[in-house]
């Protein structure tokens, strides 16, 4: 049994409310055992540590990300597009062209080449490169090349065959229910390339990430319906069960007899996410499904599965047991999923993914507060500075219903994420997304922005007992700062950052990645996902 810890000097905020705070906090065992105002006897509390006078934070929990493509692009891929100097670069097929040329030029032609954080709609040609452009720009390897909301995909001729596509003829790029119907495939071909030292440069940087962000939990989607076997979903598995970060693992099949196989390596038996149990894809995909088409196609985006479909699977899955997770970005899509989870009988707490693009009916079914809702502000911040999908390409009527603070402070409960690889794991540019909404008027507080990233989310992961807040009895799961996080501006939101991070009261110590650090996590205890 650890020795007790009695930190010192602080400004602990519990983050219970915006204003409660204690100036000491006594650690047993990896918990909150007692918070002071008065300092307690050093003799009876063990071993003491002073803060300086440092504020103190609960650890914040993404609640959606995608761990293994995570893990593999920290390590080795590339971004194709970046904001730079107030502007999206490369801003053309040229500069994209130099950029691939570049990073696949000292690649084994065996290599597999993965690019992400593809921007079309600020690119002058408007669109992705094409298979041949790809062959040519990458040398004959394979490589695929994601746009930023990660719905659709560029590919060369090689990884085509790789993942089981007939390149003859095709145009290289794959969008709507056609992408999402090959990323079992995909994640095969790309963990297959995937040395040890990839996986462990991976790991820590993830971690490493995580910890410089102050995030102590993750709820990680994996899993792939179209991959057979789907070998890299138990090696996620095996890998996140040993890590550093708590991470909750959902599994993506529709197949719900897949799903069971795995359940007893989790904490909370969770099922779906992104994969079989997307609803629709996404605006900048043209696959995110209303009932209004898109300005500049004329098409209006469709659910992938029906209604009578979607009401047998969630109703199975809910008298199973599982918590269900389920993404949906348009009307239609919110609606199908949001109507299944009103007719389950369990009372269980489950989740909409994304869930941005309602209408009056799912906002209703939001506000009863019977489920989460995991948004991703950040992006939209993003898009409205620099991608500018949704102006481009969403009617008028559809971006008019962007909501936050409304929803919030109606009962909605409402968590934000990354969406990692999506986006980084940064959680400020998703809390500055939230101070700074798409509408101002929808805007919400620090502290609303970070019960976000706490408390609702801790809900979300069905262990707000133990998470969320830093009370008695609660993991002492924080993270130090030099200032309040709660008196800052929506303008200082995105540059704040911790000073230390600390998980069941230790101090995490940034990893360098090396093969014989993942060697020892691999024989740490394993705990549940």
């Amino acid at each position: 049994m650890a020795r007790p810890i009695l930190f010192t000097d602080a400004v602990v905020h519990t983050g219970r409310t915006e204003t409660e705070t204690f100036r000491h906090m006594l650690v047993k065992d990896g918990r909150v055992a007692a918070l002071f105002d008065g300092k307690p006897p050093a003799k009876s509390c063990g071993r003491e540590v002073s803060l300086g006078g440092a504020h103190v934070f609960p650890c914040l929990i993404d609640a959606h990300v995608h761990l293994l493509p995570s893990i593999v692009l920290l390590a080795a891929g590339f971004e194709a597009c970046r904001i730079e100097n107030g502007r999206v670069e490369p801003h053309d097929l040229a500069g994209l062209e130099a950029r691939i040329r570049a990073f696949a030029g000292d690649k084994k032609k065996t290599a597999v080449l993965m690019a992400n954080n593809c921007i079309p709609s600020a690119l002058d040609e408007r669109r992705l490169p094409s298979r041949e452009e790809l062959d040519a720009w990458a040398g004959g390897r394979a490589i695929a090349v994601y746009t930023i909301d990660g719905h659709s995909s560029a590919h060369s001729s090689s990884m085509l065959e790789k993942i089981g596509v007939d390149p003859a003829g095709h145009p290289g790029v794959l969008t709507g229910e056609a992408h999402e119907r090959v990323q079992g495939r995909l994640t095969d071909v790309v963990a297959g390339s995937v040395t040890p030292e990839i996986l462990a440069r991976g790991v820590a940087n993830f971690e490493n990430a995580c910890a410089a962000f102050g995030i102590s939990h993750v709820g990680a989607l994996e899993g792939n319906g179209d991959s057979p076997k789907d070998p890299t979903t138990r090696l996620c598995a095996f890998l996140a069960r040993r890590m550093s970060v708590n991470i909750r693992m959902y599994f993506q099949y529709m197949d719900i007899a897949r799903a069971d196989k795995l359940r007893r390596l989790q904490k909370h038996p969770r099922i779906g996410g992104c994969g079989d149990w997307e609803m629709d894809g996404s605006i900048g995909s043209h696959s995110a499904a209303f009932k209004i088409p898109y300005k500049d196609t004329g098409t209006t985006g469709e659910c992938y599965y029906p209604q009578e479909f979607v009401d047998q699977k969630v109703r199975e899955a809910d008298e199973k047991g599982y918590q269900i997770a389920s993404h949906a970005i348009g009307e239609c899509a919110i609606e199908r999923i949001s109507r299944a989870l009103a007719k389950t009988t369990s009372g269980r707490f489950h989740r909409v993914e994304h869930g941005e693009f309602g209408n009056e009916e799912t906002a209703a079914a939001y506000r009863t507060g019977k489920f989460a809702v995991v948004m991703q502000p950040g992006y939209a911040w993003i898009d409205k500075r620099y991608l500018h999908t949704y102006e481009q390409y969403a009617h008028e009527s559809i971006v008019a219903r962007l909501r936050f603070a409304s929803l919030l402070r109606s009962g909605a409960v409402l968590c934000s994420s990354t969406d990692s690889p999506v986006q980084s794991l940064d959680p400020y540019l998703q809390m500055r997304g939230m101070t700074e909404f798409y509408f101002p008027e929808e805007s919400v507080t620090p502290y609303e922005a970070f019960v976000c990233y706490t408390q609702n989310p801790a809900r979300a992961l069905l262990e707000e007992n133990g998470i969320g807040t830093l009370e008695v009895g609660k993991e002492a799961n924080f993270f130090t700062a030099q200032r309040n996080f709660f008196e800052l501006s929506a303008a200082e939101v995105g540059d704040f950052r911790p000073t230390g991070t600390w998980y069941a009261g230790v101090r995490y110590q940034e990893k360098k990645g090396t093969i014989g650090e993942l060697a020892g996590m691999l024989l740490k205890r394993p705990r549940p996902v």
